[in-house]
């Protein structure tokens, strides 16, 4: 009872504010438009399987016709978008514009009131230094504007001509009624805006954000001419949405009237401006055939051309602005896509071989082609299915000598199912994927392991003719008892290959367990025999690169020209490569794992331009080689040179750099370093320096600190952007320490060289399981006052992973509320937290790589490079 009780009284709780809740009153009406969609269907009984004959019907030159004006409607709304950049002094390429609007156009569908609301998305694509985001936003609401002036140019004279000669019915005269209200009230609030009268005082209110970007329109200098030519697009779409439901009662061939189409298109676009959701969906299709009713056209009819017209005027543009995400070929959708699709079409062969053919179209085949050539064509369409399957795997990982494969099993595919019983249908699917991996054939660079292809080439010769000897002695020397039949050589050869290569056993009757037994012998090997050859085919080579002992002297020495970063002495760690321009006057410093090779932050070169033509030369010679490339720990002033290049960027963190000069142990912000370093003080620990080289028995100090340390925290030496425990490294470092009177080392850190002027760069800092609370403070405190004391400027404290991370995008937002809420990811905001002890600033470092896909790929190799040994 209580439970009820509390039940209850939550429904009385919510009650009110779903009643003052708009969005509670907007789906509530969508869902009444969508039944009164549904009433109207079954009240009228308008027989579906006549539309669709009346649709089957349709001349095809009225079909190219409106196809025709779709592209047009498309460039005209991609016009419009121009020009209201063009009217704020921006310019904006028009593939952008009309991409923008196929994008908000498809996601409008799923907003509530989406016509407007889905101007606010698709924006960071075209904003740059020129045109930020509020340029977008008045560009926007410019375009919107025009929207709705055009429809009162085209819908009031035409429902008022209408009116006059007594053509409209009483849903049209609501309409034009409504719509001068519209007007009136537009009219109103604007004149009121801009004298800042009261709808700009509740609008200041009510939507302040939308209130400052009207400011923002009103004090912003406006091309008038702009303004004109976007209102003269819009009203030119208009015009072709007049034109398409004109269209298509000729297309259908019925009386076609300009009177009709001008009220049932001004009738839909009513519909639409007052549709909360799905863009009027339903309610259109239902006002529309009504009003075509009222014009003479019987039910069946005026539904056909509506639903026609709707194609023209909604479908095809909802598919357009599906295609438009895969415009971009870095675009992820588009690597992974095609991949879907060519698993796909192996199923559908496979389905389509077992499953019976259409009689007619089988029975129209065998009068073409002998049954030998409709034989094989099943068995073709079938290993290809097959073959097409594993070769998804392969295609995934981006192996070149797959993607040829895949292409050729496709095209061969194609012309199976049209010889095997005209499955068109099939074919066409199987065409789709044929035109997704030509259209991205470039993202398939991976070459094949040299090794396995020699194999695979001496598997497919004799393990080929192993198997076929296996068969046709198998068959030759059978008894009758076992398949009922007395195979010569020549039958048995043509079985064994008709069973090897179409897994068709047609003819053959295995009638004992003996007989059952070899031919599920003879498809295991067939099936290893494939598995293998692909194997070896298909299996990526990722070679490894390596440097001389002359060009690891070069990189030193390139390094101390024109190196300008904390991260200098890590890109000629014994565990890096590199690779060299042309002209020997700049490298990139990176590490391979598979088929990625990562850099270290920036190429090392004389200036930008360098720098720019290193990551042209590093792309290419990875291009060459079948490698990705990313960079990593880019500064956020170099991210220009490399989005010039159109690279993406994700941020990974921050580095924290301490500003030395005014460091000190004063102050309520050092409370708790200037207490840890005061009761260690007090308790005998001091703070040592040993200049190089170090002596034996201090590294073996070190490194039992060490040990301890990676034994406790469970975790192996990383590398990449830090070094590892090498006595043989180390001895030339300066070894800062916290130790006793009796030389038992607490902690310690190595100092590396730095890229930087000014700035002082520290690497291991490792300290005993047991040491006392505070040791690293006291620590890094009193190595900050050392550094001071030598005169630097700056001690960088090494980066903060995913700390300072905005969340400007989905995968950045996701990650932040990682960082933020999850526990698995406390240990990077300890992190932050901890060197926030020290009031450092924070520089944002960045992860550079080419397109969305290799987001999955270079985590993990940025793992493994890090885990590998130097």
């Amino acid at each position: 009872m209580n439970n009820i009780s509390e039940l209850k009284s939550k429904g009385i709780a919510l009650l009110p504010r779903l009643l003052h809740n708009l969005y509670f009153w907007q789906g509530l009406f969508a869902l009444f438009l969508l039944a009164m969609a549904v009433y109207f269907v079954q009240h009228e009984q308008i027989e579906l399987v006549s539309i669709r004959q009346q649709l089957q019907k349709a001349k095809t030159l009225y079909l190219l016709l409106g196809g025709l004006l779709v592209c047009g409607h498309i460039l005209l709304q991609g016009e419009m978008y121009f020009r209201s950049f063009r009217a704020l002094g921006k310019t904006i390429p028009r593939s952008q514009t009309i991409l923008l609007f196929l994008k908000r156009n498809l996601i409008s569908v799923l907003l509530p009131a989406g016509g407007f609301s889905s101007l606010a998305f698709f924006s960071r694509p075209i904003e740059s230094e020129q045109v930020n985001k509020t340029h977008v936003y008045l560009a926007s609401s410019l375009y919107g504007t025009c929207g709705m002036l055009s429809v009162i140019i085209i819908a009031v004279p035409a429902l008022g001509f209408a009116l006059l000669r007594g053509q409209l019915q009483t849903p049209a005269v609501l309409g034009f009624v409504f719509l001068v209200l519209l007007t009136t009230a537009m009219v109103a609030a604007l004149v009121s805006f801009l004298r800042q009268g009261w709808a700009y005082g509740l609008l200041h209110k009510r939507l302040p954000q939308w209130a400052t970007m009207l400011d923002e329109i009103t004090r912003e200098p406006l091309d008038r001419t702009q303004l004109w030519a976007a209102l003269a697009a819009s009203v030119g779409i208009e015009c072709i949405g007049v034109s398409h439901l004109y269209i298509a009662m000729l297309a259908l061939d019925y009386p076609a009237s300009w009177p009709a189409a001008f009220i049932g298109y001004v009738v839909m676009m009513i519909l639409l401006i007052a549709s909360p959701v799905l863009r009027g969906l339903g309610a259109i299709e239902v006002a529309l055939t009504f009003i075509l009713n009222q014009y003479g056209l019987p039910v069946v009819a005026a539904a056909s051309v509506t639903l026609l017209f709707r194609l023209f005027d909604f479908w095809l543009l909802l598919l357009a602005g599906v295609g438009s995400f895969f415009i971009r070929k870095d675009s992820f959708l588009l690597r992974v896509f095609p991949v879907l699709l060519l698993f796909l079409t192996g199923i559908v062969n496979i389905l389509s071989v077992i499953a019976p053919a259409v009689p007619a179209r089988l029975q129209f085949v065998q009068g073409i082609f002998p049954h030998q050539v409709i034989s094989a064509s099943n068995g073709l369409v079938m290993v290809a299915g097959i073959i097409l399957l594993l070769l998804a795997v392969y295609l995934l990982q981006g192996s070149r000598r797959a993607w040829v494969l895949a292409v050729v099993l496709v095209s061969l595919s194609i012309v199976g199912h049209l010889t095997k019983a005209i499955d068109y249908e099939e074919a066409l699917f199987a065409a789709f994927t044929l035109i997704s991996l030509l259209y991205t054939r470039s993202a398939y660079i991976l070459r094949s392991h040299p090794l396995y292809t020699r194999l695979s080439i001496l598997v497919l010769v004799y393990g080929l003719l192993l198997v076929l000897l296996y068969g046709v002695i198998g068959f030759y020397f059978m008894d009758k008892v076992h398949f009922g039949v007395d195979f010569s050589l020549d039958l048995s050869m043509r079985q064994v290959l008709r069973l090897f290569f179409t897994f068709d056993n047609a003819g053959i009757n295995p009638l004992t367990p003996f007989a059952h037994w070899f031919i599920f012998s003879l498809y295991t090997a067939g099936a290893a025999y494939l598995v293998f050859v692909l194997y070896g085919l298909l299996r990526p080579y990722f070679e490894q690169p390596f440097n001389s002992a002359e060009e690891k002297a070069l990189a030193t020495e390139l390094t101390g020209k024109y190196g300008h970063s904390s991260l200098n002495y890590f890109k000629t760690y014994p565990d890096k490569l590199f690779f060299f321009t042309p002209d020997k006057q700049a490298f990139v410093s990176f590490k391979v794992w598979q088929h990625v090779a990562i850099a270290l932050e920036d190429p090392v070169a004389a200036n930008s331009e360098t720098i720019k033509a290193a990551i042209r030369a590093f792309d290419e010679y990875c291009t060459e080689n079948g490698f990705i490339s990313a960079y990593y720990r880019v500064p956020e002033e170099n991210l220009p040179l490399y989005t010039s290049l159109g690279k993406k960027s994700f941020p990974i963190g921050e580095e924290a750099i301490v500003d030395l000069p005014s460091f000190s142990l004063e102050g309520s912000k050092m409370h708790a370093n200037r207490n840890a370093v005061r009761k260690l003080t007090a308790e005998g620990f001091i703070f040592k320096v040993y200049d190089p080289p170090i002596k034996a028995g201090l590294l073996q100090k070190l490194e039992q600190v060490s040990t301890l340390w990676l034994q406790e925290k469970g975790k192996a030496e990383l590398s990449f952007t830090e070094g590892v425990f090498d006595p043989a490294i180390l001895i030339n470092h300066p070894i800062l320490t916290i130790e006793k009177a009796d030389e038992k080392v607490y902690a310690f850190l190595d100092v590396v060289p730095s890229g930087i002027p000014g700035m002082a760069v520290y690497d291991l800092i490792r300290q005993l399981p047991d040491a006392p609370n505070g040791i690293l403070d006291m620590l890094l405190c009193q190595t900050f006052l050392y550094f001071k004391a030598k005169g630097f400027e700056k001690v960088n404290m090494g980066l903060a992973p995913m700390s300072g991370i905005d969340g400007k995008n989905i995968p950045q937002k996701t990650i932040r509320y990682a960082y933020e809420n999850l526990r698995a990811f406390g240990h990077f905001k300890g992190l932050r937290k901890y060197k926030e002890k020290f009031s450092p600033t924070w520089e944002k470092k960045y992860l550079v790589y080419e397109d969305d896909y290799q987001l999955l790929q270079v985590p993990v190799a940025l793992k493994k490079v890090s885990e590998a040994s130097v």
